[in-house]
């Protein structure tokens, strides 16, 4: 009995030790509730009823631009800056940087050199776009250059802030005349440069209400000055006629390891440029990884020696002065200017030449005896008329212009070697102008490379049309003797030329080979730049190709015009002429809807925009055109090819109706054997993600034809010339 009331004693008093122990605890607690609440309390009250106004900018969208048949070369997608917590990584540098660097584009060793750096956060010096996003969320879930460290939490050292990328979906495409922008915002280069301020709009600003923490009060946002997008830029190009010259520019490059090139496309009549590129290229989308004499655009910005393309100006200055006659000889080989001797690149030269044959066998001796007759006041005042005093005009930056003798310099030497284009610099486009006069009947046209400008509501703000800048600049006459000249050139007996032979057509044509000079004024020995340059058809031009290749890598005995550039003005002139639809030996087509060209009969595609599906594809299969309508309902939206177009009978024309899809479902249409450009158009038109690979004609699409898909979905289409 003693042990029990012992014991109850004992444990009430370790009870009653509790209750004093808790008593005091609680006591603690409320006294520092007390005392924080005097203290500080009131001064906690004023920060969290204190609101701060707070602006910021409204970023517009910038415009895009597109090609001659509408399809986007440059425009602004959705993408991320990517911040990274590296203390976590320290142990996992290398490794993290192996696993990451190819799902960013960029080498291990730059990803290590920031995940080693002493900074607690990094960002990626560039922005990423959704898949690259989704990848490296994944392999942060996943771990994966960490498999054994699943304590730390990796998905929380990643983070992404939406922003806006400028992208270019076909990489390397006309980089040089479309520019980039930077990560940093700033238009280089190209059009983005040259209309940047249409092209960037105008921001806006908005405000809102934040708390003293920083974050926002719901509700409070309100935009005190809207933002506008910036204007679309449509460009000349033809995306099929650049997609062609880009592959052949890869072949050039390829072959010869030039120090750069350029290859100019153009209508000669209107100064249209329907196709410019440049070697070395860079991506845009990656241009950080580019050398530095990437970015010039060679067509434009540089100068150079044209060499005997240069001939038939001089040629024709010559004969509108009278200053020769065709049919007058001369000596070929050799001759002597004021101590100075000149020889024909077959040294011992063909005897005697008449001055039509000078051009046929590209003569130097035979040029620099007309250049003689001709003399400087006449040769100045035809560089002149041809457009080669001055910049072209192009709408492009940084166009640079020729140089000429000063008159310091201008002595019987110099006049002599102008004559075979050496002595005098000057820009691809200043050669494609002028001879394009040639091809003009002597009317010299601008060159340009936009066609419109249009609002982001598609409203036409500026339309450019071909400019006339000297309508006279030999008489017609004088411009169809020295084209017929060039067509002898390429088809006479005497002719050297021949590679540009294309069977069925005339085409008028002259190759250049022009040495380089050092920087002590004299020749180099081995580093010369080749060069071709054609128009097509001489009765009718509408094609003009110019191929130029500075310091080819191939043997002495080969480095001439018509061997290095020629096979490559050829393929482009022969691919310009088909796709045109240009048919051999034929005159010109006439307005009729129907045009019999040789054996194979054409149809101008009529305008189906506006008319329903049924009567559009009724039209189409009475003009002897397979109709391919996309959609479920409503009237004709778009068509490809465009209205004017002229295609052979039993061709494709595909018409958009104004109901694409049911709900977010869309059926995938069948794109085989459409151009590239025309299919990505008719993806982004069905609101499907285009993915491009390749360039060409579509031969594979990654979702069959007809089947059902949602919208945004990615598709893959590859290419092929």
């Amino acid at each position: 009995m003693d042990m029990k009331v012992n014991r109850l004693s004992r444990n009430r008093k370790r009870i009653l030790a509790i209750q004093i122990g808790l008593t005091t605890v609680l006591g603690v607690v409320v006294f520092q509730i007390v005392h924080i609440q005097g203290a500080y309390g009131k001064g906690l009250l004023n920060k969290q009823s204190q609101v701060v106004d707070v602006t910021k900018p409204l970023m517009a969208q910038r415009g895009a631009i597109l090609d001659s048949s509408g399809s986007r070369l440059a425009y602004d997608v959705p993408s991320y800056f990517v911040d990274i917590k590296t203390i976590d990584f320290h142990s996992y540098a290398t490794a993290a940087a192996k696993v990451l660097a190819p799902m960013l584009g960029t080498s291990s060793t730059q990803l290590l050199s920031l995940f080693q750096s002493n900074n607690k956060w990094i960002q990626l010096p560039s922005t990423v776009m959704e898949p690259e996003k989704v990848a490296l969320q994944n392999a942060f879930n996943q771990h994966k250059w960490a498999p054994n460290a699943k304590s730390i939490q990796w998905s929380a050292d990643i983070t992404f802030t939406p922003t806006e990328q400028r992208y270019y979906p076909y990489g390397s495409f006309a980089a040089n005349a479309l520019g980039y922008i930077s990560t940093s915002g700033v238009s280089v280069g190209g059009i983005e440069q040259e209309y940047n301020k249409l092209l960037a709009g105008t921001n806006g600003v908005v405000s809102y209400k934040q708390d003293a923490y920083g974050f926002p009060l719901p509700s409070t946002e309100k935009v005190l000055k809207p933002a506008h997008a910036g204007d679309n830029i449509q460009l000349t190009l033809n995306g099929s006629i650049q997609g062609f010259v880009e592959n052949q520019m890869n072949s050039l490059v390829n072959q010869f390891h030039p120090d750069h090139a350029a290859i100019i496309v153009a209508n000669p009549t209107t100064g249209a440029i329907l196709a410019m590129a440049s070697a070395p290229t860079f991506n845009p989308n990656s241009y950080w990884t580019a050398s530095a004499k990437s970015f010039e655009n060679w067509a434009v910005s540089s100068t150079f020696e044209p060499g005997s393309t240069f001939k038939p100006v001089v040629l024709a200055a010559a004969l509108a002065t009278h200053s020769i006659a065709l049919n007058q000889t001369f000596q070929s080989g050799q001759i002597t200017v004021a101590g100075a001797t000149i020889h024909d690149w077959n040294y011992w030269g063909w005897g005697k030449l008449t001055f039509q044959q000078a051009l046929e066998k590209s003569s130097n001796v035979g040029f620099a005896t007309i250049a003689g007759r001709l003399g400087w006041p006449n040769l100045l005042h035809y560089l002149q008329a041809f457009g080669f005093d001055k910049p072209t005009g192009i709408n492009l930056p940084n166009e640079a212009s020729s140089i000429l003798f000063p008159p310091s310099q201008r002595g019987p030497v110099q006049l002599a070697t102008s004559g075979f284009g050496q002595g005098i610099s000057v820009t691809p486009l200043q050669q494609i102008q002028a001879i394009g006069a040639l091809a003009n009947g002597g009317k010299l046209m601008r060159p340009y490379i936009v066609s419109k400008i249009t609002s982001p509501s598609g409203k036409v703000i500026q339309q450019y049309r071909p400019t006339v800048e000297n309508p006279h600049v030999v008489p017609p006459q004088i411009a169809r003797t020295v084209s017929h000249v060039m067509v002898l050139d390429v088809s006479g007996k005497s002719g050297i030329d021949t590679i540009a032979q294309i069977p069925g057509y005339e085409v008028a044509a002259k190759s250049g080979t022009a040495q380089v000079p050092g920087p002590n004024g004299q020749f180099y020995t081995n580093r010369f730049i080749t060069s071709f340059i054609a128009f097509a058809p001489a009765n009718n031009p509408k094609v003009e190709v110019y191929v130029t290749v500075d310091w080819p890598k191939v043997a002495l005995s080969k480095t001439w015009g018509s061997t290095v550039a020629g096979p490559f003005e050829r393929a482009i002139m022969q691919y310009c002429l088909q796709y045109d639809h240009i048919a051999p030996n034929t005159l010109p087509a006439t307005s009729s809807t129907s045009v019999a060209k040789g054996h194979v009969k054409y149809v101008v595609i009529p305008n189906i925009i506006g008319s329903t599906s049924q009567n559009a594809s009724l039209r189409l299969q009475q003009l002897g055109l397979n109709p391919s309508m996309i959609g479920v309902s409503g009237n004709v939206t778009k068509q490809w090819p465009a209205p004017g177009t002229k295609i052979e009978k039993g061709s494709r024309v595909i018409g958009l109706m104004q109901r694409v899809g049911v709900g977010n479902k869309v059926a995938m249409p069948n794109l085989s054997g459409l151009p590239m450009m025309d299919a990505d158009s008719i993806l982004s038109a069905l609101s499907l993600s285009p993915s491009l690979h390749g360039a060409g004609y579509v031969v594979k699409q990654s979702i069959s034809a007809g089947s059902k898909v949602a919208v945004g979905t990615v598709v893959s289409i590859t290419g092929a010339p």
